[in-house]
């Protein structure tokens, strides 16, 4: 198994958006999201992204090990795998434990910024959604402003698959009896203009 070229991922995911759901993480780590869920999801296709090349390689080992053909890793940047995608070409995108920068001075670092949520607005279809957890009240609070801001988002009350707790993170946070917070979010459906 190879990592998905960030270049193509757009054909990639042509090449496959007839015969399963696209789904998207954004900031994979080490695969253990994204290898027990595929393997619960098997007719969707969900593709990671993460920087970091070593964890990369983890994640895929975690795929190859358990024979998946529906999983795949990207290793790119979030922002420029958001901008080489086609519009609504995505039905989830799962968003978990996304860094905090908890300082104000590097607040403008965090992934869910306006500019991000823009780029979430056009890929996703309408309807799809996207799957939030933290374990930072701050960084939730700001993502629920945002979200609840954008003209082309709803929060929605919907139960998250067990399978997000499954992250290395939250079963550590679980265990720890830290506070997790969630957020699911809806991309409104398209209106037509009445003429």
């Amino acid at each position: 198994m190879d990592l998905l070229d960030p270049e193509s991922i757009s054909s990639f995911i042509d090449s496959r958006k007839d015969r399963s759901d696209i789904e998207l993480e954004i900031g994979c780590g080490n695969g253990h999201f994204i290898a027990t869920y595929a393997e619960k999801k098997p007719y969707s296709t969900i593709i990671g992204v993460e920087i970091k090349k070593k964890r990369c390689l983890k994640a895929m080992k975690k795929i190859e090990k358990r024979k998946l053909t529906n999983a795949f890793i990207v290793q790119e940047r979030a922002e420029m795998v958001l901008k080489r995608l086609q519009d609504e070409s995505i039905d989830i995108i799962h968003i978990y434990f996304p860094d905090p920068w908890p300082k104000t001075k590097h607040r403008k670092r965090r992934l869910v910024r306006m500019p991000v949520l823009a780029e979430f607005s056009r890929i996703l279809k309408p309807g799809g959604r996207i799957l939030l957890l933290t374990d930072f009240f701050d960084y939730f609070i700001q993502m629920k402003v945002l979200f609840s801001l954008h003209d082309d988002f709803e929060i929605i009350q919907d139960n998250l698959p067990e399978e997000v707790f499954l992250s290395i993170y939250a079963s550590k946070f679980l265990s720890a009896r830290r506070k997790i917070y969630s957020l699911t979010v809806s991309r409104k459906p398209v209106v037509d203009p009445i003429l």
